[in-house]
């Protein structure tokens, strides 16, 4: 008797392991290899510029090996809206001089529709800024330099990359479409490569600022971010609305303040520099930094390890340096909770 129960349980456990086995066989049929980004994009007819702008720069072999990418995806009309069509990329010769330039130009312009890492909305949404593989050009020849930023953030109902179409930016119309190398968003506008004035525009806590820079008054300071380049960039310490705020309300550091005083002001929140921490002017760790501003001869301190900003306000309030290294194809800035004091 205990023999043939031997016997049973051997069976027993016999018949589990080929259950096991068909089963595991049945899943391995069941799954389903996902497409890579560029398969993506081939298999929708609405992606067909995308696609011959991929090929045209080479960066079809990128996204369409392994690896972990977030694409913003415009649309054929988002591309056409722009004035690029498949014509004019597959005309390109890049063995023409001018032609190899407009190559460069498109691939980093598409650089910056590419994030590392596959990130869905809501992930991308709360965290709010990201690093493109577009680059600030230093020179005309430049290919590669400080990661321009991209700012995602919602509007109402929207889910807007750097402020949406008027500012450069768009809206993402079809969300998270999963691909075996990452995550494809697709947009209704082809992204521009940002400013610092479209950096600033596009962040809903820069309103004030922005306000103030584009009022007539100011005219100067805002031709002044206008006219920064690559090669002569500026950074802009930039208080956010609840710095006016406060700089606004009874006894305030802006109360009473002439056209002139703050044509000063502005100037002093602006350096000639990119100061990020890609950059050779990055933040110390080891030592405070003096930074020279536009307003003639007139310095304050970042402090550091703490970051902290030491101006000329008696008695002393330090600003806190609230978010760093927003990089535009200009300049760069670095968000502050004071409006600086100099005067």
């Amino acid at each position: 008797m205990k023999f043939k129960n031997q016997i049973l349980y051997f069976v027993s456990i016999l018949a589990v392991a080929l259950m096991t086995f068909s089963c595991s066989n049945d899943d391995t049929k069941d799954v389903v290899k996902l497409p890579s980004i560029v398969d993506v994009a081939k298999a929708d007819a609405n992606f067909s510029i995308l696609v011959d702008a991929l090929k045209k720069t080479g960066l079809d072999i990128t996204l369409g090996n392994p690896g972990s990418y977030t694409v913003f995806a415009p649309t054929n009309a988002a591309f056409t809206t722009a004035g690029i069509t498949s014509a004019s990329i597959n005309a390109l010769n890049p063995l023409v001089p001018a032609d190899a330039i407009v190559i460069a130009t498109l691939k980093l312009q598409l650089q910056n529709h590419v994030i590392g890492v596959g990130t869905r909305t809501s992930d991308l949404l709360a965290v709010g800024y990201y690093k493109t593989f577009g680059f600030l050009k230093t020179t005309s020849t430049s290919t590669s330099g400080a990661n321009l930023s991209m700012y995602i953030n919602l509007s109402g109902t929207d889910i807007l990359v750097n402020g949406g179409a008027s500012n450069g930016g768009a809206k993402i119309t079809t969300a998270d479409i999963d691909a075996s190398n990452g995550i494809v968003h697709v947009i209704d506008a082809v992204l521009g490569l940002p400013t610092i004035v479209n950096q600033i525009a596009a962040n809903p806590s820069l309103t004030s600022l922005l306000g103030v820079v584009k009022s007539t008054p100011q005219a100067s300071v805002l031709a002044t971010l206008n006219a920064a380049t690559g090669a002569a960039p500026v950074s802009v310490y930039a208080p956010n609305n609840d710095a006016f705020t406060a700089a606004l309300g009874t006894g305030g550091y802006l109360v009473g303040k002439t056209d002139a005083d703050i044509t000063k002001i502005l100037n002093y929140h602006l350096e000639k520099s990119n100061r990020v921490a890609a950059s050779t002017t990055a933040f110390s760790t080891s030592a405070d930094i003096t930074v020279t501003t536009l307003y003639p001869t007139f310095t304050f301190v970042i402090t550091k390890a703490t970051l902290k900003i030491v101006d000329k306000s008696n008695p002393v309030v330090n600003a806190n340096a609230k978010v760093l290294n927003i990089q535009g194809t200009n300049g760069s800035i670095q968000v502050v909770d004071k409006v600086l004091q100099s005067l």
